[in-house]
């Protein structure tokens, strides 16, 4: 193999920092072989890549001369296709190989090397590199014919054995990130079924909580996608729709450890009742803490009758210390036990309701979140 010259150097290293950033094969394919074919000046360029429910190789993408490309997934290559026994087959001793020329195979004979010779007619190829992870071949790059119709130069492949190793390891990282987006998405499907059942159980014990989690739920979605559009969400709160989502449904959990005598009394709850009733964020943070997935969710649980000014419960935390998740749900979860029909009282009208949140600002709630739940409110999205 031949130096890499200057100009292929500089390529690689253009076409390695792409590779780091992108997680999605299809699109890592597409660059790869975009690089390959300006690079090089080739017609075309084509990539079968493994497929591991289908166990074979199948035709990912294809640049170039339009005439010249392989539609992506026409062409399905098995494990006994010649090219990928060729670098696979140890009996074949060329495991391994960092690439194979048409005009190699154009020197050899016997039935076997007819074969390859057909597959590279097939794909209309002049040169074909193999990928290889420790000793699993992941995909086969064929390489057609270079425009200025000369023959590869050792410096050419050179370039392309070291770039089909970079693209190699990039693929395995993509796979990797596909395999993590899956798992979290099955992971926060079950994680929402769960909190639905759950906050089902709180509702088949307090009758005043039936239909309120839900409710309370999509608005704080509402006043986070408010926030969101005005840029009021911090950098550090990944994942806080998910996790509002899950916390806003559960927010009453801890009404489970609750008498029910106090979630049923039809009058005003006593002060000893007022205390014991004071403990469900507490009651449903712990009921929680047992589930590790839970943890981001636990804070709107736990923190969402804690107070602007420091005048909530259960810790008194003030200002900043309330967790957002938790202040959103507090605007939320107020607003609607105010326009909810109580045996004691009426439920307000929702201007009303808006008034006193309003009114709250800096006292009860935080007056970013208070602004952003009146603006959805005005927009009719509450």
């Amino acid at each position: 193999m031949g130096k890499i010259h200057a100009d292929y150097k500089k390529e690689l290293e253009k076409a390695a920092k792409q590779m780091i950033l992108i997680h999605r094969v299809d699109t890592l394919v597409k660059i790869i072989l975009r690089t390959i074919v300006r690079t090089l000046k080739l017609e075309h360029a084509s990539l079968i890549l493994y497929d591991e429910i289908q166990d074979a190789y199948v035709a990912n993408a294809s640049r170039g001369k339009s005439g010249l490309k392989i539609p992506k997934g026409f062409s399905k290559i098995s494990k006994d296709n010649p090219i990928i026994r060729y670098f696979t087959d140890r009996r074949l001793q060329a495991s391994g190989s960092d690439y194979l020329l048409f005009d190699q195979i154009g020197y050899s004979t016997g039935p076997f090397h007819e074969e390859i010779k057909n597959q590279f007619l097939l794909y209309n190829a002049k040169a074909c590199i193999p990928g290889f992870f420790r000793n699993k071949l992941i995909f086969a790059l064929f390489l057609g014919e270079k425009l200025d119709r000369e023959g590869f130069t050792p410096e050419e492949l050179g370039f392309m054995s070291v770039l089909s190793s970079d693209t190699v390891m990039a693929v395995q990282n993509a796979w990797l990130f596909q395999d993590l987006n899956e798992q979290l998405q099955k992971n926060t499907q079950l994680f929402l079924q769960t909190a639905l059942a759950l906050s089902s159980a709180i509702e088949a014990k307090d009758p005043y909580t039936q239909g309120h989690t839900e409710r309370v739920a999509n608005y704080s979605l509402v006043v986070a996608n408010e926030l969101k559009a005005i840029g009021g969400i911090p950098r550090n709160e990944k994942n806080l729709l998910e996790n509002l989502r899950i916390s806003s449904l559960l927010h009453d959990i801890g009404k489970i450890g609750i008498s029910e005598k106090i979630l049923n009394k039809k009058g005003l709850l006593n002060k000893e009742e007022r205390e014991a009733m004071k403990k469900h964020p507490l009651i449903g943070a712990t009921i929680l803490s047992r589930i590790d997935e839970f943890h981001a969710p636990i804070l709107g649980v736990k923190y969402h009758h804690e107070h602007h000014d420091g005048s909530g419960y259960p810790e008194g935390l003030k200002g900043e210390k309330i967790p957002l998740i938790a202040q959103i749900i507090a605007v939320a979860d107020t607003f609607d036990a105010m326009i909810t029909e109580r045996p004691y009282r009426r439920g307000l009208s929702k201007k009303e309701a808006a008034r006193l949140i309003e009114s709250e600002k800096n006292r009860q709630f935080n007056p970013i979140i208070a602004d952003a739940f009146l603006n959805a409110y005005k927009k009719g999205k509450i």
